[in-house]
């Protein structure tokens, strides 16, 4: 059983990178993956040694990504589901859409 007491994913809508603050409660090795939902593919994998207390991960140069929806999920090295979230990449200079 993973024991994490929270998970913080920002900015949403993002630009040029996502931050992720997760807290712990024991150690655990996840693996972090950005997939497009139009294109169903996965287009960022990183694996992640989670320590005891807070945790700051960033995924950043996402500058390039296309506008539109992606889905950030948080796994443990062997397979199980720790977090799942949508996120909305927007396009440099739009107005920013806040998303509840």
């Amino acid at each position: 059983m993973v024991m994490t007491i929270e998970i913080s994913v920002y900015p949403n809508p993002f630009e040029h990178y996502i931050m992720m603050e997760i807290t712990c409660e024991s150690e655990i090795d996840c693996i972090i993956l950005l997939a497009d939902v139009k294109q169903g593919k996965i287009l960022r994998m990183l694996g992640a040694g989670l320590k005891v207390g807070t945790n700051r991960i960033p995924l950043d140069n996402l500058e390039l990504l296309e506008a539109g929806n992606y889905n950030l999920e948080i796994k443990t090295s062997t397979g199980d589901a720790v977090y799942k979230t949508r996120l909305f990449k927007q396009s440099a200079g739009s107005p920013l859409i806040h998303l509840n």
